[in-house]
């Protein structure tokens, strides 16, 4: 008996070609799209049919790097021609190296100029802050030994060329052998206050200042033994709440000069000032008290005060204001007199005498 089959094969790598796909594909089978110009080949990835090997990414792929090329090359030929003017540019600047080593030359020398100006300046400014308001009456002795000043000892006032070389205000006061000096301070506000002083001191004695404020508190410039050229000496106290303050100076042993007394509000030390109200010239000193006007070369002076209207020659009297009268030493009147109804004319020359004729 002979036995008889059919066999069916199938060659899975062929590539099905249509307007639809196959029915039944495997993962991987290939199928040209026909409907699409040009036929699109397409691959079954076990869900759906995708183009094979993505060739429209390739091609958009291909085409940007193709743009990219052409935008390189251009950016190229444009490096290549910077380069070019670089290149000019150094050889032009090697031609003029000379000048310009010079040129840099002047410009450090420049800075260097402006940097010692501005030294200069700084150094200008420092020493040119704003004095403030000065609450130590006759700080530097201008106006003498006034009642500002309480002293025990021997307290005088100097005016020595050392004095002016070394002092704002021209004059200061030597305190002695154990001498004092003080003033008292009143109706300060509370804050910050700060006191400065310029001074000299001769002997290796103890010698010191301080403020006392606050009580029972003090405040120390210096308090020295050893001896030292004009120095300036500061001291700022912060916690100020009671108006009255006191400086106080005191010398053991040989002499203290103390000028440029300073006390003013705030924390900064400022440049000598005198109190408000007052004004130290060489032939002119106003104060609290009054005025005066004197004339070195004649050793004259005119005081007014709230006690006194006097005239003086050197220390003595000349004329005074006494309540309703004026008190004189001598009076010369180059013309008529007149005293009461009498009234005295002088003849025209000296050897005539004198004419008295009484009014009516």
């Amino acid at each position: 008996m002979r036995a008889i089959g059919q066999f069916t094969i199938t060659n899975i790598c062929d590539v099905v070609t249509g307007d639809t796909p196959p029915a039944e594909p495997y993962v991987g089978q290939l199928w040209v799209d026909t409907t699409t110009v040009p036929p699109q080949t397409m691959v079954w990835d076990g869900e759906s049919w995708v183009p094979e090997n993505n060739l429209e990414t390739l091609r958009t792929t291909v085409s940007t790097n193709t743009q990219r090329i052409a935008d390189f090359q251009n950016t190229a030929d444009g490096l290549n021609s910077y380069v070019s003017m670089l290149t000019e540019t150094v050889e032009t600047l090697s031609d003029d190296q000379g000048v310009v080593e010079e040129r840099v030359l002047e410009a450090q020398r420049q800075l260097s100029e402006l940097e010692h100006t501005v030294q200069g300046l700084s150094l200008t400014m420092s020493e040119q802050f704003i004095g403030g308001m000065n609450y130590v009456q006759n700080s530097a002795g201008l106006n003498g030994l006034t009642d500002d000043w309480s002293h025990t000892g021997t307290v005088r006032v100097d005016t020595s060329t050392d004095t002016q070389n070394n002092t704002t205000a021209d004059s200061c006061f030597v305190l002695g052998e154990s001498s004092s000096l003080s003033q008292y301070i009143r109706s300060v506000l509370p804050g910050t206050y700060t006191v400065s002083v310029r001074a000299k001191k001769t002997s290796t004695m103890s010698a010191y200042i301080y403020v006392a404020y606050n009580g029972n508190k003090q405040k120390y410039l210096f308090s020295k033994t050893t001896a030292f050229g004009w120095t300036d000496f500061t001291a700022t106290i912060t916690d100020v709440t009671d108006p009255t303050l006191r400086l106080y100076c005191y010398n053991r042993d040989g002499e203290l000069s103390v000028s440029d007394i300073m006390l003013t509000e705030g924390s900064l030390p400022r440049k000598w000032t005198p109190a408000p109200n007052e004004i130290y010239t060489s032939e002119v000193k106003i104060d609290r008290r009054g005025i005066e006007v004197s004339n070195n070369a004649s050793s004259q002076r005119t005081v007014i005060t709230n006690t006194e209207f006097a005239g003086y020659y050197n220390d003595e009297v000349i004329f005074t204001l006494n309540k309703d009268e004026t008190v004189t030493k001598k009076t010369t009147v180059d013309g008529e007199l007149t005293v009461g109804r009498t009234k005295f004319v002088p003849m025209p020359t000296a050897s005539q005498g004198l004419n008295i004729v009484i009014l009516d």
